[in-house]
């Protein structure tokens, strides 16, 4: 058998499938089709493999596209791992855990050739990984190997996998929790809010309905212990001590989605709560109004500490923008209305939706996909010319990248996002 010949050192394009003509890289593999793992796992690559992790499947002879690279690419239960040819060393761009992939998508890409070489050069199968860590990973396969295939088939069943508990962080090892059941976890955690530390939550109590502790402001609710009056919220609340589950029920009716206003964490120096809720139903004209809904949110509403006998102001943070807020009521949502609200002010911070959030995400990906040292189509970019940063680009070129890193928006989301946080935090802190 003829010796490979030597790897190419020039990057890859996807973009210009001209310039994969002739690439060494590929020619110098040795695509080979992959095997049941019983017969193709070497016990080098076990070596390698973490706390109750096993080989899934292995490709041989795959290329990363980003760094122009061969290696072995192999699919565990909790990551994707890739070997240099050479070194058979763990090459960390093309390592994914599985919990942090969000898309996987499969391509073709056409190398070009003479007439004669046709049938030689058939299209380079690619598997693109696009990770929720801003990676844009791209490996390229042989054809008629089915390694792709293979590859593909074993990362959709791995990366959602039917049990909480097939998860590394714990399947790993012995858990450091004393009971890892998250219904446990959560009332413990609400006692130590209530003041109760001394008492400790157990799957008895759950089952037994015995878990309603209080203290003289808030308690522990089981209005929603089967999930019948909010699909979306725990089987356990903290509420007002002084509001009775009937008043929770109609409370909720007044609010999308059944999310009525229920504490997330009470401030044990100054006594002030952080609650949250769905947005509340008062429709197109904004006049539609709930007495068990304004009754249950001044109970959040505690006295001011120090011996005064004025109560707290009470803050509505809306993290909408105030347009769409008034967008909603056209479908009987909306906001709340101060006046509605005793001694309260409503805040609007502008956060733009899921929607944007995510668009705005991905645009980010692609620029820092573009621009970063190790793009997925293997081409180098002006960034990147010889070496140096930004070596290779002029004052327009330099303006023309800045300028779409700027029309991603995201800095701009994070902005409000974390100003927001420090405001709400500033309120529950200083007031």
């Amino acid at each position: 058998m003829a010796a490979p010949r030597p790897r190419s050192t020039r990057s890859t394009s996807l973009r210009d499938s001209d310039k994969l003509e002739g690439t060494a890289c590929w020619d110098a593999l040795e695509w080979t089709k992959i095997e049941p793992v019983t017969s193709s796992v070497s016990h080098a690559n076990l070596d390698l493999l973490l706390d109750a992790e096993r080989i899934v499947v292995e490709g041989y002879g795959v290329v990363l596209v980003n760094t122009d690279e061969a290696g072995t690419l192999i699919v565990t239960n909790f990551r994707i791992l890739f070997l240099s040819e050479g070194t058979r060393n763990i090459i960390a761009l093309g390592t994914i855990p599985l919990a942090a992939i969000e898309k996987l998508n499969k391509m073709a890409v056409k190398i070009q050739s003479t007439p004669r070489q046709t049938d030689k050069n058939p299209s380079r199968r690619l598997l693109q990984v696009i990770g929720k860590d801003m990676r844009i990973v791209v490996f390229g396969f042989r054809p008629k190997t089915k390694q792709r295939r293979a590859v593909y088939d074993a990362l959709v069943k791995c990366a959602t996998p039917a049990r909480i508990w097939d998860i590394y962080a714990f399947s790993s090892g012995p858990s450091k929790c004393v009971n890892t059941n998250p219904k446990v976890r959560l009332l413990n955690e609400y006692f130590r809010l209530l003041g109760k530390s001394s008492s400790s939550a157990t799957m008895d109590m759950i089952e037994e309905g015995s878990f309603t502790l209080s203290n003289e402001l808030w308690r522990i609710s089981d209005i929603n212990s089967t999930y019948t009056m909010c699909q979306s919220y725990p089987f356990a609340l903290i509420v007002p001590e002084c509001i009775i589950d009937q008043e929770l029920l109609q409370a909720s009716s007044f609010r999308a989605r059944y999310r009525l206003p229920v504490i997330s964490w009470c401030h044990s120096g100054t006594g002030a709560v952080l609650a949250r809720s769905s947005q509340p139903l008062v429709g197109l004209m904004m006049n539609m109004r709930s007495n068990a809904d304004e009754k249950l949110v001044a109970s959040l509403c505690t006295q001011l500490a120090g011996g005064k006998m004025s109560r707290r102001k009470l803050y509505i943070a809306d993290a909408r923008p105030r347009k769409n807020a008034l967008a909603n009521g056209a479908m009987g949502g909306g906001s709340e209305s101060s006046s509605n609200y005793f001694q309260s002010e409503i805040v609007f911070f502008g956060i733009d939706n899921i929607h944007a959030m995510r668009e705005s995400f991905a645009r980010l990906r692609d620029y820092l996909d573009t621009h970063g040292t190790t793009s997925s189509d293997g081409m180098s970019s002006f960034l990147r010319h010889g070496g140096w940063t930004w070596g290779g680009g002029n004052l327009s070129s330099m303006s023309a990248s800045v300028s779409t890193l700027g029309d991603s928006g995201w800095l701009i989301h994070v902005q409000s996002i974390l100003a927001g946080s420090a405001w709400i935090a500033a309120q529950i802190a200083l007031e």
